[in-house]
This record gives C-alpha cells, structure tokens and sequence, in this order.
C-alpha cells in the first residue's frame, strides 16, 4: 500500500504540473492570437484610412470627374533569418507607402474637408469583416491624452509612419470572444481530456477505498473465523484427548458422553464450513429449492425453543402467527432464515432480550429490544463478510455471513428484506412474500 501511495502521489504531481504547463501555454496561445488580432486591426485601421482619403477626394471634386494620385513605390530586398535575399514584409511595405503618399496629398489639398470620423469607423468595420472580426462598437477620435473614453474599450493609436505623434485613436469593443473562438477546439479538447482524467482519477481512488476496504472485511472475516474455529475444535481436542488418556472401558456413560461432544463439535464444524460455502455467488445461482406449502408456526417456534435452549442470556421470543398460515418456501432455508435473525437479535442485546415475531399472509417481522444499529452501518449490514466494528460489537461471534444469507436467500425465494433500527432501542427485520394464503 506504500507503494501504491508513493506512485499515486507522484502521478498526481506530474498531472498537476501538466496542467499547469496547459494552462501556461493556453494563456501564451491566448496573447499570441490577441497580438495577432490587434495587428491585423491596425492593417485594416491603415487601410480604411487610405479609402477614407479617397472618398474625400471624391466629394472634393463632386463625383463627377476623374481623379488620380501618384504612388511612388520602391521594392528592396533583404536577408531573411537563414540567410536567404528575399522580400519580406512586402505588402506591409505596400501599405505603408501608399498611407505615406495620399497623407501627402491630404496636406497639399486644400480643397479635401476634414476627417470625417464616422465614416472611417464605418470603413473599419467593412474591412475587418472580411478577416471574420466583428465590432458591436467603435469610436474613432483625434488624439489626446486622457479623452475620457470609456476604459473598458480595447484601443490603437495610428500613425502615418510609426514613432511619430498619433493622428487618432481606434477604440473598439473587447474581441475575448473572437479570440476564445479561435481557441475553442484547443479548450474544448484540453477541457475533455481534465475532465476525463479526474473522473478516472476519482473513480480508481473510489475502487482502491473499495478494495481496502474488502481487504479490511477479509481480514475481519479470517480473525472471526479462527476464534470461531478454535472453540469447537478445541473441544472435541480435550474430549479425545480424556478418552486417549484416561479410556476407561468399562464406564460406558462416560465414554458416549465424550463421543456425544465431540460428534455435536464436529457436526457444529460442518455446519459452519456449510455455511461458508452456500455464501459463494456461483452457489446461490446454482442452488435448486425446494418450494413447497410449509407450516409457519412450527417451524418458527421450534427454532424458537433451541435458540432459547442454547442461549447463555434471559431470552423472551413472543410468537404472534396463525395456526393455519401457510407460506411457500424451502423449509430449511426458511428456518436458518429465523435462525439466523434470532441468533442475531440474541448476539447484539443487553443482559437480556426480547423478540417479537409476528406473521400473516404477506409478511413475517422480528423484532427486539437490543442494541440496535446506527445508520451509519446499517446499509452495509447485508454485504458479505460486513460486521459491525464499533463498540462492543467486534467481539461478538460471528463471520459476517449471515445476513448475507437471509438476504441472497429471499431473493431467490422471490422476498424482499428490509430493515430499520434505532441505537439503543432495537431492530425491526420485515421480510414480503408473494403468493401466500391462509388456510
């Protein structure tokens, strides 16, 4: 279990760290999209610019004749990072230029009106469309420190050629979204798989409580089964060893007395290995009952009697069943039914104790005045190899089988059990049957 312990701790840190390299690399991948973003953004803020400058110069010469402008475009080449002579950042360079050379022309017209802002925010829109950006808000303003627009805006500043003092400033509606969208796959994906792992990790830490836990409840059952073991075994020991050491052939009441103990022990010892063995699953399936119309009455009083009789407390059983209640059952099993909630009821009281059982056609009961169970325990009471262990309850014989037993039991007779206690008071055992009649 240690080191089951050791490789769970250090599987959990791994994990743990592993998700926080996700994490960490969740929030790079977030802030390499947003710069991205923003930079496509500026290209088409630059862009709109330039139609805006046009669309000036259209309204400046009443739409009704031509107009052009020169643009003046020089091509150099550079040496990328391996080393190569290529062209890098050509259209960027594109742009540039072609923002340069129509500022020019809006400084040396004086027939161009001024800015018009709304018309820009407008153009900016349309551009950004077609890259899939969508503004629910924009306001174009000239710049200046301070404007008072509201702060929760994500904002750019433009400028002709960059470094020198901005012309206005872009502010435009938070793009979380748009950003989160571009993520989606990678979160739904990393948000699965740590769903998943925790589900798996919550699920074999609930087998492993499990197994210690049928590993504590075998560990119960080998003690008990030992203690229970050695009393009989260790008297029909001292019984023969009497006849070994002392025979005496001509006390024959003695010697059938000691046959008599010992053959009571081993019968009891067969009993119990009998027990043990009807407690295997592939048994209960197996098992062939014989059904029949049996007497309630008796078969509950006769056992009633030799529990009494064995007991080594004041016992009081009160018998409330119709002479003519007939139940279909296998007598025998029906009786270590009985047997089994009465040796119970005996086990788990006081100084003394009283048991009610009463039966009519659809149900038997047995209750008495014990201990009781908590309820913390007592959904557990039917499992196999389950007992008890606070208290004084663990040192009560017993192996843990019984009402395992009862319950597997009547089920296959087609009953059902159920249960309710009080600690400190008592316990009610109630078991319905089906296809009874009184005769």
């Amino acid at each position: 279990m240690k080191r089951f312990r050791t490789i769970t701790i250090f599987c959990l840190s791994v994990i743990t760290i592993l998700v926080a390299a996700n994490t960490w690399y969740l929030h790079r991948l977030y802030e390499s999209i947003r710069m991205q973003t923003l930079q496509t953004i500026k290209e088409c803020v630059r862009r709109a610019d330039v139609l805006e400058i046009i669309d000036r110069k259209a309204l400046a010469s009443n739409q009704q004749e031509d107009f052009s402008i020169k643009v003046a475009l020089v091509v150099k080449g550079e040496i990328d990072s391996v080393g190569n002579f290529d062209f890098i950042h050509e259209m960027d360079k594109v742009n540039q230029t072609m923002s340069e050379q129509f500022h020019s022309v809006e400084q040396t017209d004086v027939t161009l009106p001024n800015r018009n802002y709304s018309r820009l925010a407008l153009l900016l829109q349309n551009e950004l469309k077609n890259y899939g950006i969508k503004l629910n808000r924009v306001v174009i303003v000239p710049f200046v420190e301070n404007n008072g627009i509201d702060k929760g805006m994500w904002h750019i500043d433009f400028s002709v050629i960059e470094g020198q003092e901005p012309l206005y400033t872009v502010y435009f509606s938070p793009l979380q979204k748009h950003i989160l969208q571009q993520m989606a796959g990678i979160v739904a994906t990393s948000s699965a798989i740590l769903a998943l792992m925790i589900f798996l990790i919550w699920y074999l830490l609930h087998w492993v409580g499990k197994l210690r836990s049928i590993e504590q409840m075998k560990d119960d059952f080998t003690h008990n089964m030992t203690h229970e073991l050695k009393t009989p075994v260790a008297v029909a020991f001292s019984a023969a060893d009497s006849m070994l050491r002392y025979y005496d052939q001509s006390d024959d009441a003695r010697n059938k007395q000691f046959l008599k103990i010992i053959m009571q022990r081993l019968s009891y010892l067969s009993g119990m290995i009998e027990n043990i063995l009807s407690m295997s699953m592939e048994r209960f399936k197996t098992m062939k009952l014989n059904i029949e119309s049996v007497a309630g009455k008796p078969i509950v009083e006769e056992i009633a009697g030799m529990m009494e009789l064995k007991a080594n407390k004041p016992i009081d059983i009160d018998i409330d069943i119709p002479d003519n209640l007939s139940i279909q059952a296998d007598s025998l099993h029906f009786g270590n039914i009985i047997s089994n909630l009465i040796d119970n009821a005996i086990k788990y009281s006081g100084d003394s104790v009283n048991i009610a059982i009463k039966a009519n056609a659809d149900s038997i009961t047995l209750e008495d005045n014990g201990i009781g169970i908590d309820k913390e325990n007592l959904p557990f009471i039917f499992d196999k190899f389950y007992r008890v262990t606070s208290g004084d309850r663990y040192e009560v014989g017993g192996y843990g089988l019984g009402l395992f037993y009862v319950k597997q039991v009547s089920e296959l007779l087609g009953w059902s059990i159920n249960v309710t206690s009080k600690q400190g008071q008592g316990t009610k055992f109630t078991i319905r049957f089906n296809g009874n009649e009184e005769r």
